[in-house]
């Protein structure tokens, strides 16, 4: 498509109302669902109400949802004045966005399966205020999208010059991110609802089909067969989801762009540009650390909470990370040696450490009572002692910072480890803090507030931050992402 039908006001694709409703239904059930199985309602609606009477009530809603879609078609219009986005919506209330060229940071494209066979995508774009201000074309042609891309972001690769993949995933990084990624929450989080439903079902109907004549008698071998059955549950559904949004995934870089493809069912396309480029944090969970796997996130200001939607590149081994980190800001090398913190860290993390674990046993004692005979709380005592101990100097020993050329280097952690890597300029405020112990041993903490969120550098040298602190803010400010192009 060429440049000119942009510039006349465009529609969204017919077959975009249908995906809407699709989804708008999938959603609706996905939150009332659980609801419905779980306290019986459903059944309890149906036999109040009776199926025709029902079936009506669906009919109607269902021509209700028709004309709003169509209404919402009607009004839904978008065109190019030169290099500005001009979007006309609103089903009840008329709103229009503008959003020029030079105030793009990212644009991504989703195509779901029931998309594909009428060449339709989902077009997104988010400008410098962040995921907030994301627009959204729920529903336009691929061919309009690329020429919109091609337009807001001219150095986008066109469909006939895709360069070479920088990293592609592996089988072996898809199968380790699933198992050591968050993922295992989100199928957490995923199932939570249904647990109620099924507790109640296995009440109902265990009874009845004689689950103790084939469930071992032992109250602790069940514990220990339950929490391996739902601990493989929720590795495999890692696994699934970890398959489901990276499969496929290349990463290729073009005209200071990179630009990721990935997905199962759903192919998405999302660029980052690396002027607008703030922070890259290197991320390993405990279990990936055992397995040698970790990810990278590339942060931009008001980036999106949602996982799926920010700019991950995963499943990363072999230590690969340094090696893209270099990609993406040239003359960055990984630090050869890091920087720790005072030893009085260890000793406020023991201190703390030694407060929770008092905590804990007093509420123990409240709880039990004369249960547990006084001698053995000697030992008990004990354990938790030894486990502040190696958790406050693990975690001690995971902090630290490296200072290499223009970039700062901050590392955190206890089980897993957080490296966060940032060009000095990039830094919008910082904070110095002492407390009367600081003040005392000649020590503060570093707060960094970047596009983010915050990094915090705990007892390091009063002097060494106040240094830091000046170094950051009096940093030269060429490329920021403050700077806006002519």
């Amino acid at each position: 498509m060429n440049r000119e039908p942009l510039r006349e006001w465009q529609r969204l694709s017919p077959w975009a109302m249908l995906s809407l409703l699709l989804t708008q239904a999938a959603e609706q059930g996905r939150q009332h669902l659980p609801l419905l199985l779980g306290a019986g309602a459903g059944l309890t609606l149906l036999d109040a109400v009776g199926w025709r009477e029902l079936l009506l009530g669906g009919s109607v809603g269902l021509l209700v949802a028709l004309l709003l879609a169509w209404q919402y078609y009607r009004r839904f219009r978008f065109r190019l004045e030169e290099d500005v986005l001009v979007v006309h919506q609103g089903l009840f209330e008329h709103r229009e966005f503008k959003l020029a060229a030079r105030h793009v940071q990212q644009i991504a494209t989703r195509q779901p399966l029931h998309m594909r066979p009428f060449g339709v995508v989902e077009w997104q774009v988010v400008p410098l205020a962040g995921d907030a201000s994301r627009i959204t074309l729920p529903g336009i042609r691929q061919a309009t999208a690329e020429a919109l891309s091609a337009r807001l972001s001219p150095v986008m690769p066109g469909p006939d010059g895709v360069p070479a993949p920088r990293y592609v995933v592996t089988a072996r990084g898809l199968l380790l991110h699933g198992l050591s990624s968050r993922s295992v929450v989100v199928a957490a989080a995923m199932l939570s609802p249904l647990v109620r439903p099924l507790e109640r079902w296995l009440h109902d109907v265990a009874p009845s089909l004689a689950v103790g004549d084939w469930l071992p008698s032992s109250p602790l071998l069940i514990a220990t067969l339950g929490t391996l059955a739902v601990f493989t549950l929720l590795m495999l559904l890692s696994v699934m989801a970890s398959v489901w949004r990276y499969f496929g995934y290349r990463l290729v870089e073009d005209g200071g762009r990179q630009i990721q493809t990935r997905g199962l069912l759903q192919r998405q396309r999302q660029s980052l540009s690396l002027e607008r480029l703030q922070v890259v944090e290197w991320v390993e969970t405990g279990l990936g650390r055992l397995l040698g796997c970790g990810y990278l996130v590339c942060h931009q200001f008001g980036g999106a909470i949602d996982e799926d939607r920010r700019f991950v590149v995963p499943g990363i081994t072999q230590g690969r990370q340094r090696a893209l980190i270099a990609d993406l800001w040239p003359g960055v090398t990984w630090p050869a040696e890091w920087r720790g913190v005072s030893r009085y860290y260890l000793r406020v993390l023991l201190l703390r450490g030694a407060m929770l674990a008092g905590l804990l046993l007093a509420a123990g004692g409240a709880l039990l009572g004369e249960g547990l005979p006084a001698w053995q709380w000697l030992p008990v005592a004990g354990v938790l002692a030894v486990l502040v101990a190696l958790a406050a100097r693990r975690r001690w020993r995971c902090q630290g910072w490296a200072r290499d050329g223009g970039y700062l280097w901050v590392r955190h952690g206890l089980f897993g480890m957080r490296t966060h890597v940032f060009a000095l300029n990039k830094a919008i405020s910082v904070d110095v803090r002492q407390s009367w112990r600081q003040r005392r041993r000649g020590l503060a903490t570093l707060h960094l507030h970047l596009a983010h969120g915050r990094v915090v550098l705990p007892y390091i040298a009063h002097a060494t931050a106040l240094a830091l602190a000046d170094e950051l803010l009096t940093a030269d400010v060429r490329g920021s992402v403050v700077e806006l192009p002519g």
